[in-house]
């Protein structure tokens, strides 16, 4: 009877999946803040304000999505380990 645990591997790639993922969102929320606002600036010339406040907005979206993906890559590692 074959065992019901995933090969090793697939864990390792799961682990490295996710990690990248949040990276990759992290920088993603950081971008688009300063695009949103570099052109918001040009439209209503405000310059640098608009920019400089949604970067901040997409820092804090950024840490907040890296926050909650670490909450449930902990959660899923207590699970895996109480089986």
């Amino acid at each position: 009877m074959p065992s019901t645990k995933p090969p090793r591997f697939k864990k390792v790639f799961d682990q490295i999946s996710r990690y990248g993922t949040v990276g990759l969102e992290l920088g993603l929320s950081v971008g688009i803040g300063v695009v949103l606002g570099y052109y918001l600036d040009k439209w209503l010339d405000t310059s640098p304000w608009l920019t400089l406040f949604m970067m901040l907005c997409g820092v804090a979206s950024g840490f907040k999505r890296l926050y909650s993906a670490m909450k449930q890559i902990e959660k899923e590692e207590k699970q895996r380990d109480s089986q």
